[in-house]
C-alpha cells in the first residue's frame, strides 16, 4: 500500500478536461508535498528551544533563514496568525496520517505532531491568560501582545476581557479547538469551544476587529468604517470543526448563519446591484450592506477570498452530511446554498485569474474589471483546487461540472508550475508579480505558510478525489 511517507513527488500537470484517472495521478505528488512540508515544519520547530513556537521563518525564494535579528522577521517576534493556523494544520496532519498507523515511521510522525500540538496548545493558553483572553498579530516569545510603531518601535498592546476579538483570536480558537479534540483534553475542549463561540458572537455583531497592521505590504486597500466578509468566511472553518466534533442542529445553524450573512450582504444575487455581475462577491460593505467604495470610487473584490468562501462553505456542508445531526429544514437550506457555489466559483475565478502568467490577482475593481493589486499570492490556487473539486460534487449540470474540472486543472497546473519549490521542502513562494516573477513581499504575515492554506486544502482535495473516483 502506498503510504504518505513512501509517496514520491514529481511535477504532474493536468489536461484541460481531466478524467478521474488524471485526478488519481495527483494522489502521490500531493501526499509527498504534504509530508515533505510537515516534516520540515516539525524538524525546524524541534531544533531550537530558544524559539518554542512553530518555525516557518524561511525565505521561500532563496531557501535562506529569515534574518534572526530583523525587527519584523526575527525570532523575537511571534505571529498569532501563524501559530493559530499552524496548530490547526498540525492537528489535521496527525488526523490525516491516522489511517496509516502501524507503520513505524508513520507512527513516529503522528507522535511528533501530537507532541507539537500539545505544546503549542499550552503556549497559546498561557498567552491568552497574559492578554485578557486574547491573542494578537504580533507577540513576544512569551506571548505578550505588541504593536509596531514608526521605525519598527515596539509598543505593548493592552488587551482585556472587553477587547473585541480579532483574526488572531479566530485562527487560534479554531486551532485550539481542533487540538483539544485530537488530544482528548476535555477541559481544553470546553475552554476552546467557549473561545470559538465568543469570537463568533463578535463576528455576527460586527464588533470583530482586524488586528493586522494597516497598511501592510501587498495588502488589499482598506476601507475605513466598512465591513469585510473575511471574519464570517474564516469562521465557516470553525463551523466545519464543530460539525465534525459536535454534530447536531447547533453546528448546522452556526454555519448556515455565517453563510447567509455573506450571501445576503456581500454577494450580488438576483441582480440586486445592477452595476455588478451576478455572483460578484464584494469584499467591503457599509452599515446598510451596500458595496463600499474606496477613495478612488472602486468596489473591491478579492477573488481568492471569494474562492475561499465557497470552499469553506462546501467543507462545512460536507461535514454536516458526513457526521449528521441537521434538521430537515437545515438540510434543505444546505442544498439551496450548495447550488449557488459552482456559479460563485466560476465568477470569482473569471474575475481574478491571469492566464498569461498563471495566478489569481489579489484584488480587482468590480466596476472596471481591472486589477487593483495585481500581485498573485500562493494561497489562491490551492484554495481553488479544493473548491473546484467540492463544487463538482454538488453540481448537477454536466456543463457546469466540466467548468469546475477545467478550473481545477488550470489552478493545479499554475500552482505546481509557478509556485511550488522542490528545493525548499516543496513549499510555495508567497507572492508573484504581474509579470509572473517571484517577489519578496509579505502579503499578510512575515513567516511562511505553516500548512494552513496549502496543505489543509490539499488534504481536503485528496479526500474529494477519492470520492470522485468511486
Amino acid at each position: 500500500m502506498l503510504t504518505p511517507i513512501t509517496a514520491q513527488y514529481k511535477t504532474v500537470t493536468l489536461p484541460v478536461h481531466p478524467t478521474a484517472s488524471d485526478l488519481q495521478g495527483l494522489v502521490e505528488p500531493y501526499r509527498a508535498m504534504i509530508v515533505a512540508q510537515f516534516n520540515a515544519i516539525l524538524d525546524r520547530t524541534e531544533r531550537n528551544d530558544h524559539y518554542p513556537w512553530i518555525d516557518t521563518k524561511i525565505n521561500l525564494i532563496t531557501g535562506e533563514e529569515l534574518p534572526p535579528a530583523h525587527p519584523l522577521l526575527g525570532r523575537d517576534l511571534v505571529s498569532g496568525w501563524v501559530q493559530g493556523r499552524g496548530l490547526e494544520s498540525v492537528v489535521k496532519f496527525a488526523v490525516w496520517l491516522a489511517p496509516f498507523a502501524g507503520d513505524g515511521e508513520v507512527d513516529r510522525l503522528i507522535e511528533r505532531a501530537r507532541r507539537l500540538a500539545a505544546d503549542l496548545l499550552a503556549r497559546l493558553q498561557r498567552a491568552r491568560e497574559i492578554n485578557g483572553g486574547h491573542l494578537h498579530f504580533f507577540m513576544t516569545p512569551t506571548g505578550q501582545a505588541l504593536g509596531l510603531g514608526p521605525e519598527m518601535k515596539r509598543m505593548p498592546v493592552a488587551l482585556d476581557a472587553s477587547s473585541p476579538h480579532s483574526y488572531s483570536d479566530l485562527f487560534c480558537a479554531k486551532g485550539m479547538f481542533a487540538a483539544a479534540h485530537l488530544l482528548g483534553d476535555r477541559a481544553a475542549m470546553g475552554e476552546a469551544r467557549a473561545f470559538c463561540m465568543a469570537v463568533c458572537r463578535d463576528v455576527m455583531a460586527r464588533t470583530f476587529r482586524s488586528d493586522q497592521p494597516q497598511p501592510a505590504a501587498g495588502a488589499r486597500p482598506w476601507i475605513t468604517g466598512a465591513f469585510s466578509h473575511g471574519p464570517a468566511m474564516i469562521s465557516l472553518g470553525m463551523a466545519a470543526l464543530l460539525a465534525e466534533f459536535e454534530p447536531g442542529p447547533g453546528a448546522a445553524h452556526l454555519g448556515l448563519t455565517l453563510a447567509r450573512r455573506i450571501l445576503d450582504a456581500h454577494v450580488n444575487l438576483g441582480g440586486k446591484w445592477p452595476a455588478l455581475r451576478e455572483y460578484d462577491l464584494v469584499e467591503f460593505v457599509d452599515e446598510a450592506d451596500n458595496p463600499a467604495s474606496d477613495e478612488s470610487g472602486r468596489i473591491i473584490s478579492d477573488p481568492g477570498h471569494s474562492l475561499e468562501f465557497a470552499g469553506l462553505f462546501l467543507k462545512f456542508s460536507r461535514a454536516v452530511w458526513r457526521y449528521g445531526g441537521a434538521t430537515p429544514a437545515q438540510r434543505e437550506a444546505l442544498q439551496c446554498i450548495e447550488r449557488i457555489m459552482p456559479a460563485l466559483l466560476a465568477r470569482a475565478f473569471a474575475n481574478g485569474f491571469c492566464p498569461a502568467v498563471g495566478g489569481i490577482c489579489k484584488t480587482v475593481d468590480l466596476l472596471s474589471r481591472r486589477p487593483v493589486d495585481d500581485t498573485m499570492p500562493w494561497w489562491s490556487p490551492p484554495e481553488t483546487i479544493r473548491v473546484a473539486l467540492a463544487a463538482w460534487l454538488v453540481d448537477e449540470s454536466d456543463e457546469s461540472r466540466q467548468t469546475c474540472l477545467g478550473i481545477l486543472a488550470v489552478s493545479h497546473n499554475a500552482f505546481v508550475t509557478h509556485y511550488v519549490r522542490p528545493q525548499t521542502h516543496l513549499m510555495a513562494v508567497k507572492v508573484r508579480n504581474a509579470r509572473g516573477e517571484a517577489v519578496d513581499l509579505m502579503p499578510s504575515v512575515p513567516d511562511a505558510d505553516p500548512g494552513y492554506h496549502t496543505l489543509l486544502s490539499l488534504i481536503d482535495a485528496l479526500d474529494l478525489i477519492q470520492v470522485l473516483s468511486q
